[in-house]
């Protein structure tokens, strides 16, 4: 989903609009401010607390227990890493570097993609998935490493949404003379209506524990390819997100 800005109406004050869209930015930026501390915050909060009690145990003389000290250390480990996914994902959707084009093949990205969400996905076992990439668009021009992230990015999406009571993810390709689609649909809850308009903001989630980057990041990746992320489908029927590139890469 691209957002254009607003443009001036005949007759309209060029001052005003000006207001406008200063205001805009600046609401934009707070939102974004407000969702990195957020989510910087829960996981350096925790790594503060168990280094104190080590500390703490240290300081006293008392030898620490082995399986306590294990598991706060693996407690530290798994938190900053959280924190660190976060600033790679706001990284990559404040700053992506250029794509680096060459001819991919979109089935072995895809392969790639799902064992990489599966990887981050606790449990996906009741989720069934079809995947069909037809002769038309066995291969795309793109920067492999970037699509694979943006796909992982979708697929993750769409395997948190059937996490309760599993479900069908169906991934398919199509050709056209412009470019090449990839379509990720589930059979989870959906989208509400009143969150689409927002669903591509960054830190906006309607899930209590994801950082509502992944979203973000996948549009920033094909806007950078010189193609776009939309929501073509939503409601209680499931989820349909639909990565576009250009053909010929980007134009």
């Amino acid at each position: 989903m691209s957002v254009e800005a607003p443009r001036s109406a005949p007759g309209s004050d060029p001052t005003s609009l000006v207001a406008q869209m200063s205001a805009e930015k600046t609401a934009a930026l707070a939102r974004l401010a407000a969702g990195v501390a957020h989510e910087l915050r829960n996981p350096l909060a925790v790594i503060l607390a168990r280094a104190q009690l080590l500390s703490l145990a240290l300081r006293s003389g008392r030898s620490p227990d082995p399986e306590k000290l294990q598991r706060a250390l693996e407690t530290i480990e798994e938190q900053a890493l959280r924190a660190s996914k976060v600033i790679d994902s706001l990284s990559m959707f404040a700053r992506p570097r250029a794509p680096e084009t060459e001819v991919v093949d979109l089935r072995e990205a895809l392969d790639a993609a799902l064992a990489l969400a599966r990887a981050r996905v606790e449990d996906t076992h009741g989720v069934s998935v079809d995947v069909d990439v037809g002769p038309a668009t066995a291969t795309v021009v793109a920067d492999r490493e970037q699509i694979v992230t943006a796909l992982t990015q979708l697929i993750v999406n769409a395997f948190e949404a059937m996490a309760e009571g599993g479900g069908r993810l169906t991934i398919a390709t199509r050709r056209d003379a412009d470019g090449v689609e990839v379509s990720v649909r589930d059979t989870g809850a959906g989208v509400k209506e009143r969150d689409a308009p927002r669903i591509f903001e960054p830190f906006f989630s309607t899930k209590p524990a994801a950082a509502g980057l992944g979203l973000s990041v996948a549009q920033t990746i094909a806007e950078g390819h010189g193609g776009g992320v939309r929501l073509v489908a939503c409601g209680r029927a499931g989820a349909e997100f639909v990565l576009r590139l250009p053909a010929g890469g980007r134009t």
